[in-house]
């Protein structure tokens, strides 16, 4: 039968293992010891696909609805009007909001004249005789940046290498817009422009209806001199300040609410691998890390302290690119702005800025936003986690009087102010928490910088102002 084969099969199965016992073992060990030796020259020798790895890994980022340009970031906060030796000029006011706009759709040409390029100098004859319309900005524009905003019809290349405002008049026999661009820093310069189009045209014909109405009210300049290299005094700032006070207004906005979800979004963003993140919590902060990089979040200032430990990678990849484009580039692609922010300060290797709303930036240090860049890698990453809500303003907006410039420079001089120091005074607003849950005040008032010390702008005065009637 078929069974007593397979037994018969069996046995001598049986029978071979029994006599071939030690060859087949030495051949099982032989075999399990190669075996191991290419396992373990694999290990040793495996090189992921880190791509396709942490694509697989890496949680979706926050996807971003709005994203800034740089024409959105760079903003001018201060229009003047020169008419002789009168000044004029507004706070708070869409008007600038115009001059914005009409400058980024104006095209430019660079006057070839030999006098196009000169040094500057404010009080020069020139500009005493002539009405004006000074454009000012709050930090100084490098040339890869200003010919981005401003369309030019010629090079750009060997013209005015830094600028931080805008001359333009109308000329009085061809009837169009020219002007120059200024730097007021070291070597101060200016170089003539002339508009192509005529998007400012209506902007500079207004401005003595403007005064008539009092849209435009007088202002005052206050400045700051050194002495230069021959001994001469020299202006090396100049501010300008409403001649009387001034009423403006307080508003009050809602925001979002802050929390897990917050924080969520922006470990989501930073990190790369935010599965590797780890969390710890001491008192009123909350640490995240993955051991290349912390997300510090501040719970009582509701702010946060991004930075990355890691070393450059890219060191051999691509020249150095202004941190206003790389800061620009990672919020936009990182949980977005939440916010309108314009630009306020840019060096060799950070940007900061200023959260702007109505008109006016937020200047309380606790609202700043700075990005610090070290070869083209982000090396800290600082900004607040309050967002308002500007399309729900609650009815609670009330007038009140800011002091005039005259004030402003009596409390300059009374506290003896080393103007040396003082990196610029302005009109801002302080952003309060109100006792109701997610709400925000914003009041106007006067604010200083100093870098005597690392406090950064505070009001000027203890008083903010008085109730307007």
């Amino acid at each position: 039968m078929n069974w007593l084969k397979w037994i018969t099969h069996a046995k001598e199965v049986i029978t071979f293992f029994k006599k071939n016992y030690e060859h087949i073992k030495s051949i099982a060990l032989t075999f399990l010891i190669g075996l191991s030796l290419v396992l373990t020259w694999s290990l040793w020798t495996f090189k992921p696909s880190y791509p396709s790895l942490e694509g697989a890994r890496i949680v979706k980022k926050q996807e971003v609805d709005v994203q800034a340009e740089v024409k959105q970031l760079v903003y001018p906060t201060q229009v003047i009007y020169h008419r002789g030796d009168e000044l004029y000029g507004l706070e708070a006011s869409n008007v600038i909001k115009d001059f914005h706009m009409s400058l980024n759709e104006t095209k430019f040409t660079f006057d070839a004249g030999v006098k196009s390029s000169r040094a500057f100098d404010p009080d020069e004859e020139f500009l005493r005789d002539n009405k004006y319309v000074e454009i000012i900005f709050p930090t100084g524009i490098s040339q890869d940046i200003y010919k981005e905003i401003f369309s030019f019809e010629t090079d750009v290349q060997g013209k005015l290498p830094k600028m931080d405002r805008i001359f333009l008049y109308q000329d009085k026999m061809t009837d169009s817009i020219e002007g120059y661009l200024v730097s007021y820093q070291s070597p101060k310069k200016m170089q003539k422009i002339t508009a192509s189009n005529n998007k400012l045209n209506p902007l500079i014909k207004n401005m003595d209806k403007w005064v008539e109405n009092g849209s435009f009210t007088p202002y005052i300049n206050y400045d700051v001199e050194t002495a230069d290299k021959e001994g001469q005094s020299e202006v090396t700032k100049r501010y300008y300040f409403p001649k009387n006070s001034l009423e403006l207004t307080r508003y009050t906005y809602f925001s979002n609410s802050t929390g897990e979800d917050t924080y969520e979004m922006y470990k989501k963003a930073l990190f790369k691998d935010p599965l590797a993140v780890k969390s710890a919590s001491d008192k009123n902060q909350i640490t995240y890390a993955d051991g290349t990089a912390a997300l510090v979040v501040n719970e009582v200032m509701n702010r946060f302290t991004y930075t990355n430990f890691s070393g450059n990678r890219n060191q051999n990849s691509t020249p150095n690119i202004s941190p206003l484009y790389q800061s620009k580039d990672y919020i936009n692609t990182h949980a977005g702005w939440g916010n309108p922010y314009i630009l306020s300060d840019l060096t060799g290797d950070s940007a900061g800025f200023w959260l702007f709303i109505e008109n006016l930036p937020v200047l309380d240090p606790e609202m700043q936003m700075r990005l610090v860049w070290f070869e083209n890698e982000l090396k800290e990453y600082q900004r607040s986690l309050t967002q308002l809500r500007l399309d729900q303003k609650p009815d609670l907006s009330q007038k009140m009087t800011i002091p005039s410039g005259l004030e402003v420079i009596k409390e300059l001089e009374e506290k003896e102010y080393n103007m040396n120091y003082i990196q610029d005074i302005r009109i801002g607003l302080t952003m309060k928490k109100q006792n109701q849950p997610h709400i925000y005040r914003l009041e106007p008032q006067w604010f200083i910088n100093s870098n005597i010390d690392s406090k950064g702008w505070r009001p000027l005065f203890t008083e903010t102002g008085k109730e307007g009637f």
